[in-house]
């Protein structure tokens, strides 16, 4: 079951990785530890999957708005097509 609440740790892997820092560098840059390059991407998939099936995240404004500005940003940098077609329906999923 997915919990409703982010914590700040999660709060902050998110902000790393819609700014477009790699997955496993966004989730040791908010304070998470993994003893495999692969463990660290487990969990920022995790979060991932939290914060797209989670209804109760979507009504904190501010927070969708910082996080919309950084998903918005990231479609506009020199990135392939298939991240930018991951990173609209983020944002697709948000608004």
């Amino acid at each position: 079951m997915v919990k409703s609440r982010f914590s700040p740790r999660e709060l902050k892997f998110l902000e790393l990785y819609f700014s477009g820092v790699l997955m496993k560098d966004a989730v040791r840059g908010a304070g998470f530890r993994g003893s495999t390059p692969q463990a660290l991407c487990n969990s920022g998939k995790a979060i991932l999957t939290k914060f797209t099936r989670n209804p109760h995240f979507h009504r904190d404004w501010r927070r969708r708005r910082r996080i919309a500005q950084l998903l918005a940003g990231m479609t506009e940098n020199g990135q392939s097509e298939r991240q930018r077609l991951k990173t609209l329906k983020i944002l697709a999923a948000l608004l």
